[in-house]
């Protein structure tokens, strides 16, 4: 797909509330496995009470709606439909029926469901990676890391937001998913360092989980900045103190 299609495609999925949470690399890969194809005017792309397992982006063309045969809406370059198919096995609600030569950019349930799957395993992956990283987590055995791993929650920072102050008492560790932050304000006693730009894979604050001790430096997203977060409460919950 060309870097045009791929942006049309991104434009279109963000207002629709089954992407919402998708990560960028899953609405990248969602793009991606989505395939062209164009239909001729009067074509009935879906049909009410049809099972359907087909999602729809409109890149060309004017599509219609109707339910019982009533006119019931339409969407022409930029709309969607057919969303509910990639989640639930049920008849579809309405008809959509081609008024114009159009260019749909579409991708089906089993696609859908295989590539979040495959996603997941292998953030899975990447995030026990990190997770090993941890001095003190090392050792962990394969289920703790999975308990730990469950209990992160994800929290994404704006460009220029301070995510830790120093001095402030640690109380929660983070892994960076997307983006990027720096690590900066380093000092311990007499000594300072120079500052540490931290990226995707990355983790800082890892001391919060074990002791109570003060931030020694500042962190801040340097762009839009997704975090995994575990704060001491709960990874005393889920392991014990």
């Amino acid at each position: 797909k060309s870097d045009a299609a791929v942006q049309f495609i991104d434009s279109a999925l963000e207002d629709n509330f089954i992407f919402a949470s998708l990560s960028s690399t899953e609405r990248r890969l969602l793009i991606d496995a989505m395939m062209m194809e164009q239909v001729p005017a009067g074509t009935v792309i879906i049909k009410q009470g049809e099972t359907g397992d087909f999602f729809y982006v409109v890149e060309e063309g004017h599509v219609s709606f109707a339910v019982d045969n009533q006119h019931v809406g339409s969407t022409g370059r930029g709309g969607s439909f057919g969303e509910l198919a990639l989640l639930y096995n049920c008849p579809r609600a309405a008809t959509c029926l081609a008024n114009t030569v159009c260019r749909l950019w579409k991708v089906d349930q089993k696609t859908f469901r295989h590539m979040l799957a495959n996603n997941t395993n292998t953030q899975q992956k990447d995030i026990n990676d990190v997770l090993r990283k941890v001095p003190f987590l090392a050792e962990l055995d394969d289920r703790d890391l999975l308990r730990i791993s469950d209990a992160l929650t994800s929290v994404t920072f704006p460009e220029g937001e301070r995510i830790i102050n120093k001095g402030d008492v640690g109380e929660v560790f983070y892994i960076i998913r997307e983006g990027s932050t720096k690590v900066h304000d380093i000092g311990f006693g007499d000594s300072t360092y120079v500052d540490q730009p931290l990226g995707p894979g990355d983790f800082f604050g890892e001391r919060a989980l074990i002791t109570g001790d003060p931030r020694v430096a500042n962190v801040t997203a340097t762009s839009s900045c997704t975090c995994l977060c575990l704060s001491r409460d709960t990874f005393e919950k889920v392991l014990g103190p």
